[in-house]
């Protein structure tokens, strides 16, 4: 086992760890701050600098997340050596909006998060990583953002971890004519920042079993940190996020050809998020890309079922320790 050294908590023990463990000892070591990117926007964001680290780890979040959703992959990160850095994108937790209020997601153009993403690797990774050898970890939203970022700077990260990512994002059936009306309704400046059909502020309901994660201990840990701040509320997307999210693919598929720093693309069988159909062409495009898919997962492979997590971080350690 790769990570023989390394405890991954069971959902038993999860919620005594993070409470007793991984909270304290971040907290302890965390340096965290703002800086303020090419568009005049300021974004927070946390660092957790491995004295001895093998590499640094950048971690790209997905829709509606925040830093310390992270905290457990972070700190089983930082146990195996690595420095990790992370920000909190663009319409999310402590970072600028384009939007009042810290309920919407919304983007003018889905290029921004990878110039924001960018600005934090430039000002903030790069003159505090030990050996600024660079890894990007990516999750959902985050993997669409990454995969362009991949193809516009194809030489900054010496190899990427994606995770359920947006390579395509899921309709839920709806026909291409509701997906073009969406599309075309976002273009009207009234709408363009008014919520997507369906979608609203933030109601406290605790979704548990109806979301993304297995693990209700997980998940519970999140509904705990939204309670707890009410930055990381983020709940719904306006017309303008979707018209960006799902004009997204055709760029990503488009030049994923660029991309040639090996990937590993972690795949959920039972994800209803984004397309996996999508993730396989991409892929296939890539020229050093390993995809590994998790039967019986939901989106958050991460957070979900025990087996199912530890076969996740061995296959990612083993990744990463390879690539050493």
């Amino acid at each position: 086992m790769i990570f023989k050294d390394l405890t991954i908590y069971k959902e038993q023990d999860f919620a005594a760890a993070m409470e007793g463990k991984i909270l304290p000892f971040l907290n302890s070591i965390s340096k965290d701050g703002y800086f303020t990117g090419t568009s005049g926007r300021n974004f927070y964001y946390q660092a957790f600098i491995n004295p001895k680290e093998k590499a640094s780890i950048v971690i790209c979040h997905g829709y509606c997340e925040f830093t310390t959703k992270y905290y457990e992959t972070i700190y089983y990160f930082y146990q195996m050596g690595y420095s990790v850095f992370i920000m909190d994108q663009r319409g999310h937790g402590k970072s600028d909006r384009e939007v009042s209020g810290y309920f919407k997601v919304h983007i003018n153009h889905f290029e921004d998060y990878v110039t924001d993403f960018n600005d934090f690797i430039e000002k903030e990774v790069r003159a505090m990583s030990p050996t600024e050898n660079l890894i990007l970890f990516a999750h959902s939203m985050g993997g669409a953002v990454a995969a362009l970022y991949l193809e516009k700077y194809p030489s900054v990260f010496r190899s990427a971890i994606l995770s359920s990512p947006m390579i395509e994002l899921a309709t839920g059936g709806q026909n291409k004519l509701v997906v073009k009306l969406v599309c075309l309704l976002s273009y009207l400046p009234f709408m363009a920042k008014r919520y997507m059909f369906g979608h609203h502020d933030y109601d406290h309901t605790f979704k548990y079993p109806r979301c993304s994660a297995m693990s209700k201990a997980r998940y519970s840990y999140q509904y705990n940190e939204r309670e707890r701040e009410v930055q990381y509320r983020t709940n719904g997307c306006t017309f303008g996020w979707a018209r960006e999210a799902l004009n997204v693919s055709k760029k990503i598929l488009k030049k994923a050809k660029l991309i040639k720093i090996p990937v590993i693309l972690m795949q959920a069988s039972q994800d209803t998020l984004v397309v996996n159909k999508a993730q396989n062409d991409f892929a296939d495009r890539v020229s050093s890309c390993r995809l590994l898919r998790f039967e019986g997962s939901k989106h958050e492979i991460f957070n979900a079922s025990d087996d199912i997590i530890i076969d996740y971080y061995e296959a990612l350690f083993s990744f990463l320790e390879k690539g050493l």
